[in-house]
Formats: structure tokens, sequence, C-alpha cells
């Protein structure tokens, strides 16, 4: 695990980007999630999961710009931008993870950075922290959590591989894959 971690106040607007590079342009999806918790690790509602099928948190406190389906944006090729100000006072974890379900080979350069927002409608911020996979054989890396405290947030990177299935995660969340 990585160690590194930030501090972010109450009012800050973050984002989490995601940037890939397809060697071909077809069947090249990697996608984006984020998961809003409580302090024990559930998941309240299932809008609380927000990602390209669901792109508004329950509250609107976080936004999915969308899904991409072929990578090869300039910049990011899917970002959630958080507002922290709206997370909801139950809400103790927000964690995001990176799922490459197809565990590509067709897919390289794999990245993602956070950045701080001057307001919610800037998509591409003050650039804090970013990080290419030398490896992308992935297919579900939980990359970053941001910890609701009295009154800030902390950000911890995390980069680590998840060994259960996309059906195993949300099974874990009570959430019906289809």
């Amino acid at each position: 695990m990585n160690n590194r971690s930030f501090i972010f106040n109450k009012d800050e607007k973050i984002l989490v980007g995601l940037n890939w590079k397809s060697t071909i342009f077809e069947n090249s999806d990697v996608d984006l999630m984020a998961i809003m918790l409580d302090e024990n690790e559930k998941l309240l509602y299932k809008s609380d999961l927000i990602f390209y099928n669901n792109l508004f948190s329950k509250n609107g406190s976080i936004f999915h710009t969308g899904d991409n389906t072929t990578g090869n944006f300039e910049n990011d090729d899917e970002s959630i931008l958080v507002n922290l100000d709206l997370v909801p006072k139950n809400i103790k974890y927000i964690r995001f993870i990176i799922t490459n379900l197809d565990g590509n080979k067709n897919i390289e350069n794999i990245g993602f950075r956070i950045a701080k927002m001057e307001d919610i409608y800037d998509n591409k911020g003050d650039e804090i922290y970013s990080h290419k996979f030398v490896d992308s054989n992935f297919h579900i890396m939980y990359i970053f959590e941001i910890i609701q405290k009295e009154d800030s947030f902390i950000g911890n990177i995390c980069l680590k591989e998840l060994e259960k299935s996309i059906i195993q995660l949300m099974a874990k969340y009570n959430i019906q894959v289809e």
C-alpha cells in the first residue's frame, strides 16, 4: 500500500480522473467508480455507488462525468468530482475503484490523478497526485479513499488490487448485477 496522504478542508472540491490508451479502438473499456460508505463500511443507498450508469450520488455531492469506452482522450477519459462540503455527516468513507473487467491486454498506460478544483465546474484543477500503472493486467484496483473526520477529510492513496470479481464486490453491498 502506498503511504501517500492528503488533508482536505470541508469546503474543497476534488477531482479523481482516469485515463488510458488503447491499442485498438473497440472493446477497450476501463471504468472509474466511487462508493460512499458509513462508519461500518456499509452502503446506505444504492444510488451512492457512482459510476457510468449512476452519475450522481443521492445527495449530489459526487458526480461522474460519464462513460468513455475507448480511452485515448487528451486529458481524463473519465472523472469523478467530489464537493466535500456536501458530503453527509453519516458518510465516513468514499472509495475509488478502477475496473478493467476484461483484463484487456489492448489497454496500456492506465493512470489516474487527483486534483483540487476551484469550483465544481473546473474539469482540470490543480493536480496534487498522479500515478501510471506499469502493468494494466488487473481487473479491479482500489486506488484512493477519502475519510471524513470531525472538521476535515483525509485522502489516502491505496493502490491495492482486489481479488474479488465485480459481482462479488457488488454483492458485498447488496447490489444485483445484471
